[in-house]
């Protein structure tokens, strides 16, 4: 799959990203935590293969997809291969397109597929994303969460094996967090999905690996609990807003020398199983 080898990019004189190196295998859900100017986005557009020139500055290392850098892929096999959405949809819409359905099928056109796969993958991702009822609709007039959910159904169109998402819901209300959420949980299995986000609570429950993103250099400390609880982490990220309120309750204060890891919960469904438990006893 996608590989990141050592890699130091940077703009004119200063490096964004000092030494990252990561392995994302076939059907990973992967997220990736770093504060604002952590290099988040220079990341996922070197990953996407967007970055391969212009004014980034690459000085060593480099991205390769199954062994070869994005340089040796045309545009279209980039296109099939990886999609990168960020967290303005509307910069991410054609403008090409007067209805939701025609802006689905815009990418697999340009890709020159037959008529009747464009309209099997059309009516496919519609389903899949929930905008079967938005068809119509055009693409400048919908919510941002809706809007989100098309950019997604659009890119998932092209079949993708790699799907990088850029703080997808960092617009975006609970409600439509949610719906965007649910539209990456049903993702095929063998889609690798890679979130960049700056809040723990949007992925924690959904991602089965977690790296943190600080200063240009990423860091693993092994699990995802193990994780969040490094010093340098809760320093950086802070810890989940649950867990946060879990830790005023059982300690009295916010501080993170005394955490038990394992009794703490990191998601509101394992703040629920305590709660029950706790009634219960």
């Amino acid at each position: 799959m996608i590989e990141v080898i050592d890699l130091h990019v940077g703009f004119a004189s200063s490096d964004v990203l000092k030494g990252v190196s990561l392995r994302v295998a076939q059907g990973e859900r992967l997220a990736i935590l770093g504060g604002n100017g952590s290099g988040k986005s220079t990341l996922a557009g070197w990953l996407a293969g967007w970055f391969s020139g212009g004014t980034h500055r690459l000085t060593a290392g480099g991205c390769l997809w199954n062994g070869k850098p994005w340089d040796d892929y045309t545009l279209v096999e980039r296109a099939a291969t990886v999609q990168l959405v960020g967290q303005f949809p509307a910069q991410h819409i054609s403008g090409r397109a007067f209805t939701v359905a025609e802006e689905i099928a815009f990418g697999p056109e340009n890709l020159g597929l037959p008529h009747e796969e464009i309209v099997t993958r059309r009516d496919e991702t519609l389903a899949a994303c929930h905008l079967e009822h938005l068809a119509g609709r055009d693409p400048f007039t919908l919510s941002g969460g809706e809007q989100q959910r098309l950019v997604i159904a659009s890119a998932l169109a092209l079949r993708p094996k790699l799907m990088i998402l850029d703080e997808p819901f960092s617009n975006l209300d609970p409600e439509a967090r949610s719906h965007t959420l649910s539209v990456l949980n049903a993702l095929p299995a063998d889609v690798s999905v890679i979130i960049m986000d700056t809040n723990p609570d949007t992925v924690l429950g959904w991602a089965n690996r977690l790296f943190v993103l600080h200063e240009g250099k990423i860091s693993e400390f092994g699990n995802i609990r193990a994780t969040l609880f490094d010093p340098t982490v809760i320093a950086t990220i802070g810890l989940p807003a649950v867990t946060r309120c879990f830790l005023e309750i059982e300690r009295g204060s916010g501080s993170a020398e005394n955490l038990s890891r394992d009794n703490l919960p990191l998601t509101f469904v394992e703040a629920a199983a305590i709660l029950r438990r706790s009634r219960s006893a």
